[in-house]
């Protein structure tokens, strides 16, 4: 595929890549669930509760994990309190992210 990637789901910054991105949290365990379509989002479920920051610590982990990016180079720039959020992936490029996003959206199909 590589593009065109559902509306909403990824742009690229500079020397970044903004991901939209929906959190289950208190799930049963940590993993990608691969891309929703049709909001645009990738799916991500944490174990972690909703509480003081713990499920969004967690979220930051594993895209570091997945997309093999250091944990220092992932922020959630908007949705700290909500399961929609906006993460900046920095220090990457669109190119890199891409062959990445096809597995999530070939694990979703």
């Amino acid at each position: 595929m590589m593009g065109p990637w559902p509306e909403g789901l990824l742009r690229e910054e500079a020397s970044s890549v903004i991901l939209a991105v929906t959190v289950k949290p208190a799930s049963k365990r940590n993993r990608v669930e691969g891309i929703d379509v049709w909001r645009g989002r990738l799916q991500v479920a944490i174990r972690a509760p909703p509480v003081k920051g713990e499920a969004n610590e967690k979220v930051t982990t594993l895209l570091a994990e997945k997309f093999s990016i250091s944990p220092e180079n992932i922020e959630i720039i908007s949705g700290h309190r909500s399961r929609q959020k906006s993460v900046r992936l920095s220090q990457t490029k669109l190119s890199e992210i891409e062959p990445i996003l096809e597995v999530f959206l070939a694990e979703k199909s």
